[in-house]
């Protein structure tokens, strides 16, 4: 599903970042650094999300089934001579492309992590929506985490990487293993689940979008205990209708009081046949569990301006990089 569209012909947005780099960790050389890398970065599902508690510093404590799926941002990052960041977003002229955008925070902290001073230019093509609750800003991070060490010839460990994405957004570290998996605690802990069904989906995204402090701060007051769902229950091994009873956020029900459009494409999902929809993350994307991915396909297609669909299904690990 990658972008194909050259990049002449894109709206595009750079901005400069000089790159003071510091101290490394523990990492390990590459034996031959590659100039260039291409990384697909695979959007995210809550197919279960339970609020669980609050920290003293006001984060809220979850538990979440969270599953990546076959819709793709993709960025390409190319090693240049000059010590500073150069990010160019394609097809979202919403999204900034300075210090405040994920991948260039990303590059940072790889940048201060391994203590070398490189140039590194970015492209960054959008296709995962914004304020979706897709994990799309998260994802485009853990690629840069995953793809520009061997750039600079050298290699961060595991749990490193998985300490430098927790620094950088609580989706971040799931994006880095990768896999469908259990998340808990702010997401900085991950139950990876194997053999998950690839399950054919659709995901609805209105044209009205939900800023992540805001659904919590609607959402949260409105649970008691007898809405709550239990993502717990949904291990390996799982099977299809299992995960389609189990499918919860906890932070739906407020949102969708007040954002109408995601109680909307949940009843419009159901009556083109969904087996099951659940609002993802803090939305504004409802998805729909449907038979097989012909029958998704037909159901996206179907949407219609302002709304958008796609046709997708669960991948059981995100793409590898290509390095050249």
């Amino acid at each position: 599903m990658a972008n194909s569209r050259a990049v002449s012909s894109s709206r595009v947005i750079a901005r400069h970042l000089v790159v003071t780099p510091a101290s490394g960790g523990q990492t390990s050389p590459v034996a031959a650094a590659p100039r260039a890398v291409k990384v697909r970065a695979p959007a995210k599902v809550n197919l279960s999300l339970r609020v669980v508690g609050r920290r003293e510093d006001g984060y809220h404590l979850l538990e979440s089934l969270i599953v990546p799926v076959t819709l793709y941002d993709d960025l390409v990052l190319l090693r240049r001579s000059r010590g500073d960041i150069v990010c160019r977003v394609h097809d979202a002229p919403e999204v900034p492309a300075g210090p405040e955008n994920l991948v260039v925070r990303a590059a940072q902290a790889v940048f201060e992590e391994l203590g070398c001073r490189r140039g590194l230019e970015i492209d960054l093509y959008k296709r995962i929506p914004a304020g979706a609750g897709l994990g799309g800003g998260s994802s485009d991070a853990a690629a840069v985490l995953r793809g520009l060490p061997p750039m600079l010839g050298r290699r961060i460990n595991r749990r490193r990487l998985l300490e430098m994405a927790a620094e950088l957004g609580a989706d971040v570290p799931f994006f880095v293993g990768g896999t469908p998996a259990l998340v808990r605690g702010i997401g900085e802990r991950l139950s990876p689940i194997s053999g998950f069904p690839r399950l054919a989906l659709v995901i609805a995204v209105p044209k009205a979008r939900v800023e992540t402090r805001w659904a919590f701060a609607h959402a949260v007051p409105r649970l008691t205990s007898e809405k709550r769902g239990n993502s717990r229950a949904m291990r390996s091994p799982l099977a299809p209708a299992q995960i389609v009873a189990g499918l919860h956020n906890d932070l739906e029900a407020g949102v969708s009081a007040e954002v109408e459009d995601v109680r909307r494409l949940g009843l419009e999902l159901r009556r083109f046949g969904a087996l099951g929809t659940v609002m993802s993350g803090s939305g504004s994307a409802v998805v729909g569990v449907f038979e097989s991915l012909r029958r998704a396909r037909d159901v996206a297609r179907r949407f219609s301006s302002p709304d958008v669909a796609w046709a997708a299904y669960v991948l059981r690990r995100s793409p590898t990089p290509i390095w050249f």
